[in-house]
């Protein structure tokens, strides 16, 4: 693949392809029809559903994400991890890699410990004028359900599963499905890959952004490679935890019982665009990751030659990627574990996403053009496609970390018609 091929790709795969606000969207244009629409489309929506006048007087416009249908409470925190063997490839100036992961997790109690937001006042403040390029403070992003730092429930040690990001994405951006697990008993890490996520607040106070001049730079398999190994990384971090140690770089203190709920025999792991490369490849290289979700994610790196032999759920968008769907088509006949895959209709690539609900609500504000919100988003009810994303990967999870028989995939179900099974 050529580099100009895989820009273009990557142009259509990553988070952020908005013409008004990212330098790839021209590429992105020569690789979609639809993205061509998009493109030419301006800021203004010509409904009149989406015409609103939103006045500072008025105060920013609430987002708000789903609630978790399971029976646990929900606890978060946040751990800036250094890992001092490894130079950071797409720092700006010479450092080790560093990172911020976020734990979600069930807690017994969430008395006296705040709603955790969905970004950080200063994340959020770059997102608006970076990725959608609208006056900061007209919006008021969400409050999520997990607590800052609760007591963990460790009545019982719990299956861990770790979360990668598409590019220029961040680690909240599947809040929705990461709360999902939570309240259903599942540990969750969500890892910013930092320097090809959008933005990431350390504990200092630096916000560092995307480098995009950097992470181009590389090959696909290149890029993959630093993120799996971001991935053992916080895996080998998450051990020491479980062993009694603080691995946070500022030594912040842990949550109460939060070491002692970690279930490391268990691992599981999924992402989005090129989180989901990084998770087939994270399959590939770590015998600790037992089973993978990639959500709309390209094929990349040593994985599409030698295949896998661990479990494999392929979840596709309804937007049309002759490249995608190539990567795949070479990479299920050297699947040699359980695997399905399965479609969401109607939807865009970013339906993956908190931002399938939060663009819409938001709309008033952030002014996509129809056809945006079409290529984008697609065209299905967007709480629905979220509502069934949360069922087929905790559905996923529970049978093959947990042994639970689900009917889920034997077949289509009418309880969820946005899925089709492909094979």
């Amino acid at each position: 693949m050529t580099i100009s091929h895989r820009r273009s790709l990557l142009a259509v795969l990553a988070f952020g392809v908005l013409a008004a606000t990212v330098p790839d969207a021209a590429t992105a244009a020569t690789a979609a029809t639809a993205a061509t629409a998009a493109t030419a489309a301006t800021a203004a929506t010509s409904t009149a559903s989406t015409a609103v006048t939103v006045t500072a007087e008025a105060g920013p416009l609430r987002l708000t994400l789903p609630a978790p249908t399971g029976r646990h409470l929900v606890g978060t925190t946040t751990m800036h991890l250094v890992d001092d063997t490894r130079p950071d490839p797409w720092a700006p100036t010479p450092r080790s890699r560093e990172l911020k992961i976020q734990l979600w997790y069930p807690a017994t109690s969430t008395a006296g410990h705040p709603a955790a937001p969905w970004m950080s006042p200063a994340e959020q403040a770059h997102l608006e004028s970076d990725y959608f390029g609208i006056p900061t403070g007209r919006l008021a992003w969400p409050v999520t359900r997990g607590h800052e730092d609760a007591p963990a429930d460790r009545a019982a040690r719990h299956p861990v599963i770790l979360y990668s990001h598409g590019s220029r994405g961040d680690r909240s951006f599947d809040t929705a499905l990461v709360e999902e697990l939570a309240s259903h008993g599942y540990i969750v890490a969500t890892i910013d890959h930092t320097f090809d996520a959008g933005e990431v607040e350390f504990p200092d106070g630096r916000v560092e952004v995307r480098n995009t001049a950097a992470v181009h730079a590389m090959s696909d398999a290149e890029i993959v490679a630093v993120r799996t190994a971001d991935t053992r990384f916080v895996l080998d971090r998450l051990t020491a935890l479980a062993a009694g140690a603080d691995p946070d770089a500022e030594h912040r203190p842990v949550p109460r019982g939060l070491g002692a709920a970690l279930d490391l025999t268990s691992v599981g792991m999924f992402g989005h665009s090129m989180g989901g490369a990084t998770t087939l490849q994270a399959l590939h290289d770590d015998a600790r990751i037992r089973a993978g979700a990639t959500l709309d994610g390209p094929v990349f790196g040593t994985v599409a030659g030698d295949g896998l032999a661990k479990p494999l759920l392929l979840m596709s968008s309804g937007w049309d990627s002759l490249a995608r769907d190539a990567m795949w088509d070479a990479l299920w006949p050297e699947l040699s574990g359980w695997r399905r895959q399965l479609n969401l209709k109607d939807s865009g690539h970013l339906s993956y996403s908190d931002l399938e609900l939060l663009i819409p609500q938001g709309e008033p504000v952030i002014g996509w053009s129809a056809e945006q919100l079409d290529h984008f988003l697609g065209t299905g009810d967007g709480p629905h496609a979220v509502a069934a994303q949360r069922a087929y990967l905790l559905g996923f999870f529970d049978l093959q970390l947990r042994h639970r028989r689900t009917g889920l995939f034997d077949g289509p179900s009418p309880c969820y018609p946005e899925i089709a099974f492909t094979r």
